[in-house]
C-alpha cells in the first residue's frame, strides 16, 4: 500500500449546525428566574431560530415541526410542556414481536421519553410540569425522540410490516449526483478491497481495521445516506469499533463491503436524499471540543511520523478526521481546511498524504484566527509559521 486511498467532497453540503450557541445562556437565565415558557421557546430557538418563524402559532404554544417521517407536536400550556410525535401504524404488522422491540427501545436507548400504543398506532411521548422543564432536559428529550424515531422507522417497517403514519418530505439528489455517488463508492470499495490484501500479504494487519473503517467513514461522509442504507453502515461502524475479537470484526467489516458492492444499485439510489432536521444527530462542535476529539490523532500521528510510519499515520489523521465528521457538525472555516487536506492528500505517496494531513490539523490544533473574527496578531502569526517551518523541516527532512 504505496499510496492513499482516494478521497472526495461529500455531496451533501456544508457541515455547519443551525444551532445559536449566542442565546443559550439567555435560556438558562430565563428559567432560573421562573419563566419556564419562554426557556422553552428559546430552547427551540437555540436548536434553530427559524423553527419558530416557519413551524409555531401565532402565540407560540404548539409548535408542529417536521423531523424525516415524523412531525413533534410540542405544546406549552399554563402548567405543562409536552411533546409527541406519531410514529409508525402496526395494523397488519407482526405485532407481538413489534410491541417486544417496543418494550426494548423503552428501556434502552430511551430514557426520558417513551412509545406509548394507542390503538394500533405507536407514538413517542414526553411530558412534564413547566418547573421542571429544565433546558438540558428540553434538549435531551427532543433529540432522543428525533433521533429514534429516525434510526428505527425503517427496521420496523422492513422487519416486522409496520407502516407509517406519515410519508417523510423527502429532497431527492439529482441523477447525475446518484451516479457520482454509485460509482464513487464501488471505486472506494474497489480500491480498499486491493489495499486489504496488501497489507495482508505484507502481514500488516494492524492496518486492516483502519482501511476499514475509514472506508465506511468516507461512504457516509460522501453521500450521507438516509434509510436503512445509513442504518446498515452505522451498525457496521460500530461492530467494527466494538470489543469483540478483532479478526471476527475484520470478517464482518469485509462482509458487509462486499454486500454493498453487490447492492441493487436503485435501492442504493432510493435512500440518497435530505429530509427535515429538528433536532440534528450529530453535535454542534466548538474550537475546543474539536481540538480534543482530534488530540489523540495529532499526537499519535506525530510519533508514527518521526518513526517513519507513513501508512500508521495517514490511517491514524484520517480515521480523526472522518470520525469528526461522522459524529459532529463543524463550522465551514474548519470542515474546510481539513476537507481540503483530504483531498490534496488523496491518491498521494503515503509520506506525502501524511504531511499534508499532519499540517491541517496542527493549523486546527494551534491557530485560531480562521476561526475568530479577531485573529492573532501578525507577530504571533509569523511566530507559527516559523515554528511550524522549522518542525516540519525536522520532521519530513525538507
Amino acid at each position: 500500500m504505496q499510496n492513499n486511498l482516494s478521497f472526495q467532497r461529500t455531496l451533501a453540503g456544508s457541515l455547519k449546525s443551525n444551532i445559536d450557541v449566542e442565546i443559550w445562556d439567555k435560556v438558562l437565565s430565563l428559567y432560573d428566574t421562573g419563566l419556564y415558557a419562554d426557556a422553552i421557546r428559546g430552547c427551540i430557538n437555540y436548536v434553530d431560530p427559524n423553527i419558530e418563524k416557519k413551524f409555531a402559532n401565532a402565540d407560540r404554544t404548539e409548535y408542529n415541526v417536521p423531523h424525516g417521517s415524523i412531525i413533534a407536536q410540542v405544546k406549552i400550556t399554563e402548567t405543562e410542556f409536552m411533546v409527541t410525535a406519531p410514529f409508525l401504524s402496526i395494523e397488519g404488522a407482526k405485532q407481538v414481536p413489534v410491541l417486544r422491540q417496543v418494550a426494548q427501545l423503552n428501556f434502552t436507548p430511551l430514557t426520558i421519553s417513551r412509545i406509548d400504543l394507542e390503538g394500533d398506532k405507536l407514538y413517542f411521548k414526553f411530558s412534564c410540569p413547566l418547573s421542571a422543564a429544565e433546558p438540558y432536559k428540553i434538549y435531551d428529550v427532543l433529540r432522543e425522540i428525533c433521533i429514534n424515531a429516525d434510526n428505527y422507522d425503517d427496521e420496523f417497517i422492513s422487519k416486522f410490516g409496520a407502516s407509517r403514519i406519515q410519508e417523510p418530505k423527502i429532497y431527492a439528489y439529482s441523477p447525475e449526483q446518484k451516479e457520482n455517488a454509485w460509482n464513487t463508492i464501488q471505486q472506494y470499495i474497489k480500491e480498499t478491497f486491493e489495499a486489504y490484501e496488501q497489507l495482508e500479504n505484507k502481514r500488516l494487519t494492524s492496518y486492516l481495521w483502519d482501511v476499514l473503517v475509514i472506508t465506511l467513514l468516507k461512504i457516509d461522509y460522501f453521500c450521507a445516506p438516509q434509510g436503512a442504507l445509513r442504518n446498515e453502515i452505522e451498525k457496521t461502524i460500530v461492530y467494527l469499533n466494538s470489543k469483540d475479537d478483532y479478526y471476527q470484526r475484520l470478517s464482518g467489516g469485509k462482509e458487509y463491503l462486499k454486500k454493498l458492492q453487490s447492492y441493487d444499485k436503485a435501492k442504493f439510489e432510493n435512500d440518497l436524499y435530505k429530509i427535515d432536521v429538528f433536532v440534528p444527530y450529530k453535535f454542534r462542535t466548538s474550537l475546543e471540543s474539536i481540538r480534543n476529539i482530534l488530540k489523540y490523532a495529532y499526537e499519535t500521528s506525530e510519533k508514527e511520523i518521526k518513526a517513519m510510519d507513513y501508512i500508521g499515520a495517514t490511517c491514524t489523521l484520517e480515521y480523526g478526521i472522518l470520525n469528526l465528521f461522522y459524529s459532529n457538525n463543524v463550522e465551514d472555516a474548519i470542515s474546510e481546511v481539513l476537507t481540503k487536506a483530504m483531498e490534496s492528500a488523496s491518491a498521494k505517496p503515503m509520506q506525502e498524504a501524511s504531511r499534508i494531513l499532519f499540517e491541517a490539523v496542527q493549523k486546527i490544533m494551534t491557530t485560531d484566527s480562521f476561526v475568530h473574527a479577531a485573529s492573532p496578531s501578525n507577530t504571533q502569526q509569523t511566530n507559527n509559521q516559523s515554528e511550524k517551518k522549522g518542525f516540519f523541516s525536522k520532521l519530513f527532512g525538507g
